[in-house]
């Protein structure tokens, strides 16, 4: 499998840059223009990252809220049920069921 740089924010970043600096009058403004948008990308990357983070802590607090309702003190002998219900707060739900997808492919 080739690596295709183009698909990263810093190979495309590299790719216009170099264009630039290739013609024979490179404009700075075109140039500066490419590092706001690099920039941008970062930064609402980062922004992504905090939410999707947010979310996650979210999760964590309401299995930790579920299993002191369930067991009303969390001791060492209680870790594993809070534990239990942390993973299952935190794993993916699936928008389809397995055996639907199963339908699908014996039909």
């Amino acid at each position: 499998m080739k690596f295709n740089g183009l698909k990263t924010r810093r190979g495309k970043l590299i790719e216009q840059l170099a264009y630039e600096l290739k013609q024979s009058n490179p404009n700075i403004e075109n140039i500066l223009q490419f590092i706001d948008e690099y920039e941008k990308n970062n930064l609402d990357t980062i922004k992504k990252l905090k939410r999707k983070k947010i979310i996650d802590i979210k999760r964590i607090n309401g299995a930790l809220k579920q299993t002191i309702n369930a067991h009303s003190v969390i001791t060492k002998e209680l870790i594993g049920s809070a534990s239990k219900r942390i993973y299952g707060a935190l794993l993916k739900h699936p928008t389809e069921s397995f055996f639907s997808k199963l339908l699908k492919i014996f039909k």
